[in-house]
């Protein structure tokens, strides 16, 4: 029997989902009692998945099968997207392809609250994009007007990440309200020798340290090091690993206790908020740089009914964009279909290059795709319309 398109989807997302919630419980297998237990109830969501006599059917099966492309497990279902390259477990820890791209497959496999594993099981391991955007804004959107707001969730993209008095003071000045999204102490992955951590030099938020080497977990923030034999003053320097030579970011001293405790966003919060707000602040801000050539723009309008909108008033041309940073266009289509954006303009990162934009364009032909530069050159056309140079 032939699955309907819909059904195929789903079937991918709960394959997806089981996969990397039983990942996350074999790198805890350890320290968590429920971990096997774990393993072993996604074993079963796969098996029902996958149908009898295919796919792994014990839990040392499936661990092996998570450290190849998920693919190889259900073939069938991944013959249209390029989520099936997703590997799970890299050596003994979660591959960077969980945080870039597994991330955003994520769907509840339990609902109603009968979900053991949610005590132990970090947010991002179930919770879909979504959810975790509208718990972690709930409380603060309550009564906030939309310039509150829009300061709120600026502040959270751009400071994921510091001391925790200099968070409190630095959100007192720049937002005005006293309820935050939730900062947490900086896990001991993303600490260096128990005493230093790095900022990611796009996103901001700690690195992942493994040794001597330390990265940010998406990988399209090209931020991978190697840190250097000696320091400067005490502090650990870092060299990239390509051998490039720009500056590298500054090792910052991790404080346990105290005001100057360092903390940073949950992990879920850095995935669906700050990832995505990077790439809309940024198209935001060179936006604003047109200011003076005629052009207007407006972040996050109606508390994020859409990303941007876009004004030339002196031509009427105008843009309503919903940024999208995904790195397989079939899901990307998939969720855009099953919950339409409020802007008929889709942008994506000129790093997922024209391959990705022309996918989705044959993917979403009710919807107009363009890349950030494409952006850019037509908002400063229309100011050359309208006699700005």
């Amino acid at each position: 029997m032939t699955l309907s398109s819909d059904v195929l989807q789903y079937h991918r997302r709960v394959l997806t989902s089981a996969a990397v919630r039983a990942g996350y419980a074999h790198t805890c297998r350890y320290d968590e009692p429920a971990a096997r237990r774990e393993i072993a109830r996604m074993t079963g969501v796969v098996m029902s998945v996958c149908g009898p006599g295919r796919g792994p059917n014990t839990p040392t099966m499936l661990v092996e099968a998570l450290h190849r492309p998920i693919a190889q497990i259900a073939p069938e279902l991944f013959a249209d997207s390029g989520m099936g390259s997703l590997t799970v477990l890299d050596g003994g820890e979660l591959s960077d392809d969980v945080y870039a791209e597994g991330c955003e497959d994520i769907v509840e496999l339990l609902s109603g609250g009968v979900d053991p594993a949610r005590r132990w099981l970090p947010t991002w391991a179930w919770m879909h994009g979504e959810l975790v955007e509208r718990e972690a804004f709930q409380q603060i959107n309550e009564g906030a007007s939309e310039e509150e707001y829009t300061a709120h969730r600026y502040f959270v993209v751009k400071q994921p990440a510091g001391g925790e008095r200099e968070l409190a003071e630095l959100f007192s000045q720049a937002v005005g309200m006293r309820k935050s999204v939730r900062y947490v102490p900086i896990p001991a992955d993303q600490v260096f020798r128990g005493k230093f951590w790095w900022p990611c030099p796009v996103c901001q938020w700690p690195m992942h340290v493994d040794g001597s080497q330390v990265r940010c977990r998406f990988p399209l923030h090209n931020a991978a090091y190697f840190v250097r034999d000696h320091s400067a003053k005490g502090r650990p320097l870092l060299q990239r690993r390509d051998g490039g030579v720009p500056r590298q970011p500054a090792a910052r001293s991790l404080h346990r206790e105290g005001p100057k405790r360092s903390m940073c966003v949950e992990t879920a919060v850095w995935r669906h908020i700050v990832i995505s707000g990077v790439s809309e602040i940024c198209l935001f801000e060179r936006l604003e740089a047109l200011k003076e050539r005629g052009v207007e723009v407006e972040l996050w309008p109606g508390k994020d009914r859409y990303d941007l909108l876009v004004r030339v008033p002196a031509t009427g041309w105008e843009l309503r964009i919903d940024v999208k940073d995904y790195g397989c266009a079939v899901s990307l289509a998939d969720r855009l279909r099953r919950k339409p954006p409020a802007a008929r303009t889709i942008v994506i990162p000129d790093y997922r290059g024209e391959a990705q934009r022309d996918e989705l364009v044959e993917l979403l032909p009710n919807l107009t795709v363009l890349l950030v530069s494409e952006v850019l050159k037509a908002a400063k056309a229309e100011a050359r319309k309208a006699g700005w140079r």
